[in-house]
């Protein structure tokens, strides 16, 4: 019975990064908050016309691909919950864990994609400005301090 939580718990980061990106790309046109992240990027990184639309292009380029994937990730947890709390054979756990662990291997791939096509365009100071905007804290419910710390805080905004 262990290894079928740790299973769920190795997957769960997995869930809720998976559920953060689904909503972040729940509209199939520019919505009011990715025009209010564009503006933002634009103005704290000193962006020229040229890179924000290079860079609407590399977030709206995958967009169809992330939220196949995206649904993919969601089914594979449900199924991993499913087999995990009926007590299914912890091979058929371990099965579904390793499914949604290269759902969300894709997903990163398609990441490492987009920030490449970024970071081609931006010089180097941009690049450390985004890297920095991307890495969490900020106004978008990142967390200050470790999350196994016990009482983690919201960053403030």
């Amino acid at each position: 019975m262990k290894l079928v939580t740790k299973a769920a718990l190795a997957v769960l980061p997995i869930a809720l990064a998976a559920a953060t990106m689904t909503l972040a790309d729940s509209s199939g046109t520019p919505g009011a908050w990715q025009q209010r992240r564009m503006e933002k990027q634009q103005s704290k990184l000193g962006l020229s016309d040229e890179q924000t639309s290079t860079i609407q292009s590399a977030f709206s380029a995958d967009r169809d691909t992330r939220r196949q994937l995206h649904s993919q990730l969601r089914q594979a947890m449900s199924d991993l919950n499913q087999s995990a709390l009926n007590g299914a054979d912890t091979s058929v756990v371990q099965g579904k864990n390793a499914a949604g662990q290269q759902i969300f291997g894709q997903l990163f791939d398609l990441q490492a994609k987009r920030l490449a096509k970024i970071g081609a365009v931006l010089n180097p100071d941009q690049r450390k400005a985004f890297a920095q905007m991307k890495s969490g804290g900020g106004s978008h419910g990142g967390w200050k301090g470790s999350p196994l710390s016990g009482s983690p805080t919201p960053a403030e905004g």
